[in-house]
């Protein structure tokens, strides 16, 4: 979930926008407690970009959540570039947090997401050294006290050394008996083994179930929720399952769900070749808001939307642009919630929240994927 990532296809070099992308129903205390938290049912945790400059703190859909993740500090360096035991700011401002944590309703809690150090993708895994991890779990400790979040959500997704990452989960539980702890993940570098061992120390372990359509050699969609018996290809249930096999429960699994889409300029289905296209030079791969899709007239037109009911995805076919979008709709959020229901997921999370943002809408229009979620998942939502 890193600001400005480029990913590289067949050598050719894509940019794309933000992408990750991290309490047992009934709500559960921290550590584990059975304690309830006052929060009914399942969790909808949100990840809120700092100094997005699109959604304020004042508009943020307080009651469509249950949890904001402030996205994102990030493991701090020294002057040669090593992580050296600090919290820094990394996206995140004073004022923001300020205002932040005053706009909190009583009711729901604010984490502190720490990430992948941008600039330094080694700093995760030098912080939490042997011989660093008891000073790095001080820092993150006294940056969550004195910014009155309700906890911190880990999202370490580059360079994992799994031993040392069950041990900061272990050390951050010990050091904050009555905080949440999440963290975000996905079925690569060790992540579900991590998981595995360490589960009863995390109240959510929110799974990155986006950016499935990467790497394939075919255009795919970036969320679909199921395989639909294809071994071939890559969806929510596939990334979900190393997790339960890990042991992971089910009742610690969060589904994420992406407020971005993919758009393929150069063909117009899933499951096309791209080798020749690429080299070609026909095809371009870009990320594409909710937001910015449902307001471009050109291509948000009822000819042009379909679902897909074998893998439940949302998607745009435009035969007269030549392209294909993939993107998550009510359609596929109401598929979401019905799996997670059936197979007793905990809950789910979002990213981000200003993606879906129209703040020429009024009242729920406004958020119009958080309102759909929240009223899937709780039945009513205010």
């Amino acid at each position: 979930m890193s600001k400005g990532m480029k990913i590289v296809v067949s050598g050719i070099v894509f940019g794309l926008l933000p992408i990750f992308h991290g309490l047992l129903p009934p709500m559960i205390g921290p550590a584990g407690t059975g304690q309830p938290t006052g929060l009914p049912g399942p969790w909808i945790s949100g990840y809120y970009s700092a100094q997005n400059g699109v959604l304020p703190v004042s508009a943020i859909p307080w009651t469509k959540y249950t949890h904001i993740l402030h996205f994102a500090a990030a493991p701090g360096v020294d002057s040669d570039g090593n992580g050296n035991g600090t919290v820094e700011m990394h996206y995140l401002s004073q004022a923001e947090i300020n205002a932040l944590i005053a706009a909190r309703p009583a009711s729901k809690q604010v984490l502190v997401c720490i990430k992948d150090n941008n600039s330094y993708l080694s700093a995760f895994a030098q912080s939490t050294a042997p011989s660093m991890i008891a000073t790095f779990v001080s820092n993150i400790v006294n940056f969550v006290s004195k910014n009155q979040y309700d906890g911190v959500d880990i999202d370490w997704e580059h360079n994992i050394n799994v031993t040392q990452y069950s041990d900061l989960l272990t050390r951050l539980r010990s050091a904050m008996p009555t905080k949440i702890i999440t963290m975000a993940a996905g079925n690569w570098g060790g992540l579900d083994s991590v998981a595995g061992a360490s589960y009863f120390h995390v109240d959510q372990i929110n799974l990155m179930c986006y950016d499935m359509d990467l790497g394939n050699g075919f255009s795919w969609y970036n969320d679909p929720l199921t395989q639909g018996g294809d071994s071939s290809v890559s969806a929510c249930d596939w990334r979900v399952r190393p997790f339960t096999i890990a042991g992971v429960p089910a009742s610690k699994i969060g589904i994420g769900i992406p407020f971005y889409g993919r758009r393929w300029a150069g063909l117009t289905q899933a499951g096309a070749g791209v080798t020749q296209a690429l080299a070609s030079k026909t095809l371009s791969i870009s990320s594409v808001y909710y937001r910015d899709l449902v307001t471009d007239g050109a291509r948000w037109q009822p000819q042009y939307q379909f679902y897909d009911t074998i893998h439940n995805s949302n998607y745009l076919s435009i035969p007269v642009l030549n392209e294909f979008i993939s993107y998550d709709g009510v359609q596929s959020i109401v598929a979401a919630v019905s799996w997670q229901k059936t197979q007793g997921f905990g809950g789910f999370m979002t990213f981000t929240l200003e993606y879906e943002y129209l703040p020429a809408q009024k009242g729920d229009a406004r958020h119009p994927l958080s309102t759909t979620l929240c009223q899937e998942v709780f039945g009513t939502c205010p």
